[in-house]
């Protein structure tokens, strides 16, 4: 220590230091003080919400890392909830275009979810309802606006018997062929005609021959709040009408977690699923609706559905054929391919 400089001359430099503090005049570390006598005031607070990064990452002035950010979006809490939120992930999908879609889900058990498209059409749909309630099975139905505008009853007897009803559009459009405001319309309309039948708005939205590009699954999802719900079994029973063949394509092709695509609105369709039925519950399988499956999704080994068409073609289903859409007749809907995973 120099002899010149006095004991007085010290405080006084000690002064001017915690003034210099104080101000936030000095880094240390690259760390502006003043940041970070703020974090440990905000620490002290009872009230105060968790920093969403560690202040050793933020240097005074500087930009906030990218990992800051992808923390507060993954913790926003607009997606729709399982109906079983006990055996639920821990978290719930993130809004906006960081929402999931799901072709299938990872779980620990023999369990799938059963998915019927088109409907409700009366003179098939009651048939496969007794089917399913006489085995106890639930399923999910993503009906058509029109069809549900004209079948409420079928509807309010779907949601009576433990089955979930999502939005398929309402007549059947490959929305990424219409306008963002016709495609807006199909949706908003759908699930309008599904909340006045059941008093339930749809969580889940299958797009018609599962045609959808990025940009508007984001809109849509950031829009309406729903979770897009393809597939990973299709038996092509709107192409192939004979029930044997239904059935046996979904056997050779279900595995814990599947998601399979049928329509209730041909007849062939519903005749398969009597044995379909008792041959998967002979095996060991269990039937869930979309939002028990999900619920079940095992943390670690999460399935998110990537929709590759949406990236290699414009939202062109993969495979393509003539679709005869005539909602009081018939309905050929054309098979969309779904990329998984």
């Amino acid at each position: 220590m120099s002899s010149g400089f006095t004991r007085s001359g010290w405080m006084r430099a000690g002064l001017l230091s915690v003034g210099l503090l104080s101000a936030g005049a000095l880094d240390v570390g690259g760390l502006g003080v003043r940041a970070a006598l703020a974090q440990q005031a905000a620490s002290a607070s009872p009230f105060a919400p968790p920093p969403v990064a560690s202040t050793s990452n933020i240097s005074s002035g500087g930009a906030r890392p990218a990992s800051a950010d992808t923390a507060m979006a993954s913790s926003e809490p607009n997606a729709p909830k399982p109906d079983k939120p006990s055996r639920t992930k821990a978290s719930s999908a993130p809004a906006g275009p960081l929402k999931r879609s799901y072709s299938s889900v990872s779980v620990g058990e023999k369990v799938v979810a059963l998915t019927f498209d088109d409907g409700p059409n009366p003179a098939t749909t009651p048939k496969l309802l007794d089917m399913l309630k006489a085995r106890g099975v639930h399923a999910t139905f993503f009906v058509l606006g029109t069809r549900a505008a004209e079948n409420p009853a079928l509807l309010r007897r779907m949601i009576a018997e433990g089955h979930e009803i999502g939005n398929h559009s309402w007549n059947h459009p490959q929305l990424p062929k219409i306008s963002r405001a016709a495609a807006d319309k199909q949706i908003a309309d759908a699930s309008a005609a599904i909340e006045r039948a059941t008093g339930k708005k749809p969580r889940y939205l299958r797009p018609p021959y599962g045609a959808m590009t990025p940009a508007l699954r984001s809109h849509l999802e950031q829009k309406y709040g729903l979770t897009f719900v393809y597939w990973s079994v299709d038996p092509l029973d709107w192409k192939n009408r004979n029930a044997k063949t239904v059935r046996e394509r979904i056997l050779a092709k279900a595995r814990p977690g599947s998601i399979i695509l049928l329509h209730d609105i041909h007849a062939t369709s519903v005749a398969a699923m009597p044995e379909l039925l008792d041959t998967m519950l002979a095996k060991g399988y269990r039937f869930a609706t979309v939002s028990e499956l999900i619920a079940q999704d095992q943390p670690g080994r999460v399935h998110v559905a990537s929709n590759a068409f949406e990236q290699s073609s414009g939202g062109k289903p993969r495979r393509s054929a003539a679709a005869s859409t005539t909602h009081t007749g018939h309905h050929k809907p054309v098979a969309g391919g779904i990329g998984l995973y």
